[in-house]
This record gives structure tokens, C-alpha cells and sequence, in this order.
């Protein structure tokens, strides 16, 4: 009888165990559970974002130069960019301001123009003072412009326009230049393809060292 006894009591005592031994399992399913119903929404919504900003990751930026609302100054303004062939091209500059009279128009100081070829090959343009057209996409610069090559030869006027997407510049003011092959003077210039070609137009002067005579002039 007594035996009986011992072991009704021993029952309770193991049920205790028991509940004890589950109750944190139990407890961690719950806060895994919990934790999965604010994750799971979360990883969704970053993976809609991440979907609606994908093309602007891929795609290039616009060719506009700007400035924040009510910002109407920028300190060393920097803007890279490729064409319909992905050939770069960049325009810089030590400050940037919007135009009072004209909003399209961003003057620059000492703006610097670079355009680039698939092959490498590049011309540079820098001068005094810039206005860019965000409608046009034209450059005009002014005050001490100089056209380098990357083959060395360069030229300096006081006027020239640029159309950096397109890879042209033009210029219709006097042009003193020089390189490896010799000096030039003209009365305007025109140039496509990137600097690769260059027309100098109403040529006053020539003077270009030939390879074939070891330097001298022709």
C-alpha cells in the first residue's frame, strides 16, 4: 500500500519536470515566429526598393548640372557622363552658380571639358570662365582657352563653344597653335570626332615639321 503511494506521488513531480523541459522550446519557437513576421515584411520592402532603383543604377546620368533648391552655389561641381556609344565625357569646374537672368544657364569658373574615345584617345578644353546650357547641352567658354590633345598637340584662343556629348567644339576668334609637327595660326577652328579632327579655318599661317626630311620645314 505503501508503494502505491510513493508512486502517485512521484507523478506530479515528473509533469513539473516535463512542463519545465518543453517551456523553452516553446519560448524560442515563439520568438523565432515573432521575429520572422517583422523580418520577412522588412527583406521584402528592400527588395521592391532595390527593384525600383535599379535603373537608375544602371543607366547613366542625364547631361544637367545642378544645384540643390535654394542652393544657387557649388564648390568644385563635377558631373561624368557617356554618350550613345559609352564614350565618357566630364565637365568641371572650381565653382558653379545659376544664372540670374537665364535659369537653364550654369556660369563656371575655370570649367574644364574632357572627351574621350573608346579607343583612348581624348582632347581637353579649359579657359577662364564657362556657361553651360542645360537645355542645349552647349559649352561656351571663354578667357584663355586651351585645346590639348592626347597626341601633344594643343592651341589657344579667346572664344570657343563645345557641345561635350556630341564631341564637338568650334570656335570663330583668332587661334594660335603648336605641337610635334609644327605651329599654326588661323582665324577659327572646327573640331569633330573628339579632337580627332581638326579644321583651321582661314589658315594665315603654316609652318609643320616634316618626318620624311628629319625635321625640317615644309
Amino acid at each position: 500500500m505503501a508503494r502505491q503511494q510513493s508512486n502517485a506521488n512521484a507523478h506530479p513531480n515528473t509533469d513539473v519536470h516535463r512542463r519545465r523541459a518543453t517551456r523553452p522550446a516553446s519560448h524560442a519557437r515563439s520568438r523565432l515566429v515573432a521575429l520572422l513576421k517583422v523580418a520577412l515584411p522588412a527583406l521584402a520592402l528592400m527588395m521592391l526598393a532595390l527593384i525600383a532603383a535599379w535603373p537608375s543604377l544602371t543607366e547613366p546620368p542625364q547631361p544637367r548640372i545642378d544645384a540643390d533648391n535654394g542652393q544657387l552655389e557649388m564648390i568644385r561641381p563635377r558631373y561624368f557622363s557617356a554618350d550613345e556609344k559609352n564614350q565618357p565625357f566630364s565637365v568641371i569646374a572650381d565653382r558653379a552658380e545659376r544664372s540670374e537672368l537665364e535659369p537653364d544657364v550654369v556660369v563656371l569658373d575655370q570649367p574644364e571639358a574632357e572627351m574621350t574615345e573608346l579607343d583612348g584617345t581624348w582632347v581637353t578644353l579649359r579657359s577662364d570662365r564657362g556657361w553651360y546650357d542645360q537645355h542645349t547641352g552647349i559649352l561656351k567658354m571663354r578667357g584663355a582657352v586651351r585645346v590639348m590633345r592626347d597626341d601633344g598637340n594643343e592651341f589657344t584662343t579667346d572664344e570657343a563653344f563645345a557641345d561635350v556629348k556630341a564631341g564637338t567644339a568650334w570656335g570663330d576668334v583668332s587661334v594660335a597653335g603648336q605641337g610635334p609637327q609644327g605651329v599654326i595660326l588661323a582665324e577659327g577652328f572646327r573640331m569633330t570626332d573628339r579632337g580627332k579632327n581638326v579644321v583651321f579655318i582661314n589658315q594665315s599661317k603654316a609652318s609643320v615639321q616634316s618626318a620624311e626630311s628629319g625635321g625640317g620645314k615644309r
